[in-house]
């Protein structure tokens, strides 16, 4: 089968390459997939700044069917439609897996950079990490799927409720999922916040029904950054109400200034986020059903032969979520 691989270390090194159909395990299912979604991930892996296991095929988000399963899984069929968590080889028995937070183990390998990914007619994954993906959630919803339980972990770690104002920082699929997930929770007032250049992803905003600015005047209960910028962290705190939320859920440069005294005076709680967990599929899934998270309406769909395009539309901010479609 074809597959977009990184087929060794160091700045680019991705090629689509003719590789072997996978084979599930016991205890894992091959999957066929419909569609993949490119995520800055990807992006850093072409860069080689995230770290990879080369060769491996990249993918992290995806949709997908039962196409077979390996001994010992029995909760699912053929044609069963599936996402699926990205938190492969944990450990199971270190502190971090005992207590549910298996997204933070160090023996982790997500599909993509750890494992083989996405980006190809199959995968294999645990079958315990898969979610079934209600009737009513199309493909390209579902293929979102991935990034917006990462939103949504961001958004509980802030405990946006009831009377709150919100500020989200960074229109891409992140942010305005971030902000569609703040106001279906009953944030009073939430604003996407972007810059000029990100115009094309803040009129797309803007049809959700997201109120979008370049700026947010008075103070905020709750901002919730997903640029990882430096300038934001400060502009973010700054805005802040006193006993007020920060999160980031943003990667940015390895350190950066942050105004301490004014954090500390505010007592603001300020937070990182980092990846997603079980409850946050489910509620993202529940969401995407409901119709109160339309994530169709933020892609655009490629073939996988065509990567290179979709890489540098992603770049360019001239799509704000990108998916591959695989060849049969």
């Amino acid at each position: 089968m074809k597959a977009l691989v990184k087929t060794r270390p160091g700045a680019g090194h991705l090629e689509i390459c003719e590789v072997p159909e996978p084979v599930p395990q016991p205890g894992w299912a091959l999957l066929s997939v419909r569609y993949a979604g490119v995520c800055g991930t990807d992006l850093h892996i072409r860069a080689d700044r995230h770290p990879s296991y080369p060769p491996v095929v990249l993918g992290h988000e995806f949709v997908a069917t039962v196409a077979g399963l390996g001994d010992g899984v029995t909760d699912w069929s053929t044609g069963d439609r599936v996402v699926c968590e990205p938190h492969a080889h944990h450990c199971g028995r270190c502190d971090l897996c005992r207590r549910g937070l298996i997204r933070l183990c160090t023996a982790k390998r997500a599909p993509g950079w750890g494992i083989d990914g996405a980006f190809a007619p199959y995968v294999c994954v645990p079958a315990h990490l898969m979610h079934r993906v209600p009737d009513a959630v199309s493909d390209e919803c579902a293929a979102v799927c991935e990034p917006s339980a990462v939103a949504a972990r961001a958004v509980s770690r802030v405990t946006v409720g009831g009377g709150d104002r919100v500020a989200v920082f960074g229109p891409g699929p992140i942010g305005i999922v971030a902000a569609l997930i703040a106001s279906a929770r009953g944030a009073d007032q939430v604003t996407l916040v972007g810059r000029e250049s990100s115009a094309d992803r803040m009129r797309l905003a803007a049809g959700l029904g997201v109120e979008v600015a370049t700026g947010v005047d008075g103070e905020v209960d709750v901002v919730v950054d997903t640029t990882g910028s430096s300038s934001v962290a400060a502009a973010g705190i700054g805005m802040l109400r006193r006993g007020g939320r920060f999160v980031t859920v943003g990667v940015g440069d390895d350190t950066f200034a942050v105004p301490w005294r004014e954090a500390l005076f505010k007592s603001a709680d300020v937070k990182f986020s980092f990846s997603s967990g079980y409850e946050d599929w489910r509620a993202v899934l529940s969401l995407m059903r409901r119709g109160d998270l339309p994530a169709e309406r933020l892609t655009t769909v490629f073939d996988l032969t065509d990567w290179e395009r979709a890489f540098d539309a992603v770049a360019d901010r001239r799509v704000t979520k990108a998916l591959l479609r695989p060849e049969r």
